[in-house]
């Protein structure tokens, strides 16, 4: 399935490291070769991706700027794989959760073609998509199984997706100067 995600990658962030793709990937196993291919860092995200990352954390938005300039040198892995690709990934992951293989119907559900009936006539806008925040681990979503049904429900072709070396985007929010309360 590793092969077939490092030829499914449609598009990553700008900027891409170009090196061998870190340690820190090894913690995203299930897209961890397509995942390599779009591995840069925080400040080369765009805001939609960046604004999914930073409402994991307690910072309002008035610390959020002061934030970004912290974590630019995180590392992430910002990529958009064909839906049918993701889709196989959370079946094989909601099948091992329940010790069996399952099968999504027709990409997520039934609700699928009822949806398509009542919206047919409705194109969906163009506009950024806010990727599925990739959970480390033999897990997937952090944040994102909404958009993942979203994406898939409405037919988009690709999904994007947003891994995070976390223990270092942690660690740089630590060390950040406590916020002043009156």
């Amino acid at each position: 399935m590793e092969s077939v995600f490092r030829n499914c990658r449609l598009a990553f962030a700008r900027e891409p490291i170009d090196r061998a793709p870190g340690p820190w990937l090894a913690c995203y196993p299930i897209f961890q070769e397509a995942l390599g291919s779009g591995e840069t860092t925080f400040r080369a995200l765009p805001d939609y991706a960046r604004s999914v990352a930073l409402r994991r954390t307690c910072i309002d938005a008035a610390e959020q700027a002061m934030a970004c300039a912290t974590l630019d040198d995180v590392r992430v892995s910002f990529i958009e794989l064909r839906t049918q690709s993701v889709c196989e990934a959370v079946e094989d992951y909601l099948g091992k959760q329940k010790g069996e293989r399952i099968l999504l119907p027709d990409g997520v559900t039934g609700l699928r073609l009822n949806l398509i009936e009542h919206m047919q006539n409705i194109a969906p806008p163009l506009m950024a998509r806010p990727p599925c925040l990739l959970r480390p681990g033999r897990h997937i979503f952090i944040d994102g199984w909404m958009r993942f049904f979203s994406y898939t429900t409405r037919g988009d072709l690709t999904i994007p997706l947003l891994a995070i070396d976390w223990l270092d985007f942690h660690d740089r929010l630590g060390a950040l100067p406590p916020t002043r309360t009156i």
